[in-house]
């Protein structure tokens, strides 16, 4: 896969458009009625459009190793109990090179609270602990090599408003003054992740 964002291909003023080659394995977490072209969706619920009816929050998920070259997680992980053990998890399904697609709450805004489900609350810091190349932390929560690609606050694709777009510019550039305060006046009600596998050569 090319060194391009997939945010780019799959958030678009109109809407998600989940469309991927055949070639390519696809795994949607959590997909409850997301039914897409090429993509396998993983569910606990038996009524749901899964291919796969597991719960994930029971380890391990059925998938082998290093089989998957994408995995969606879209308003997932803040439902699941462990949060680094399913990054650890999602970590040894993908290739190396592989993606990961994140898309949470902003723990500012309305959503975060109001489903009593949520278990996690998500700032433009969050997925640091799970990237090497962006953890500062002398702790490490997994063992997981992500590459932290990029984050966006609300949806990726640029807004049609120039004064929304300028605030999406100002609260990624400065994404902790944005947490910190920024985010009291304009709670952007999402952030989506993009992260990178980095696994090592097998010997």
């Amino acid at each position: 896969m090319k060194d391009t964002y997939l945010v780019d291909a799959i958030y678009t003023r109109a809407g998600r458009i989940v469309a991927f080659d055949s070639s390519l394995r696809v795994l949607n977490l959590g997909c409850g009625s997301q039914r897409y072209p090429n993509v396998t969706g993983i569910d606990c619920v038996p009524d749901s459009a899964a291919d796969i009816i597991h719960d994930l929050n029971v380890f391990p998920w059925p998938v082998p190793d290093s089989s998957v070259d994408v995995v969606l997680a879209f308003h997932i992980l803040e439902h699941l109990d462990d949060l680094p053990r399913v990054m650890e998890e999602i970590y040894r399904m993908i290739k190396h090179g592989g993606r990961l697609i994140v898309e949470v709450p902003h723990f500012r805004s309305v959503g975060a609270f109001q489903d009593p489900t949520h278990k996690h609350f998500f700032t433009t810091k969050t997925m640091d602990y799970f990237c090497a190349n962006r953890s500062q932390d002398t702790y490490r929560y997994t063992n997981a090599g992500f590459h932290l690609m990029n984050f966006w606050l609300g949806w990726p694709a640029r807004s049609a408003n120039p004064f929304i777009a300028f605030l999406k510019c100002v609260g990624k550039r400065y994404n902790v003054f944005y947490d910190t305060y920024m985010s009291y006046l304009v709670p952007f009600p999402i952030i989506v992740f993009e992260l990178a596998t980095q696994k090592p050569a097998l010997s």
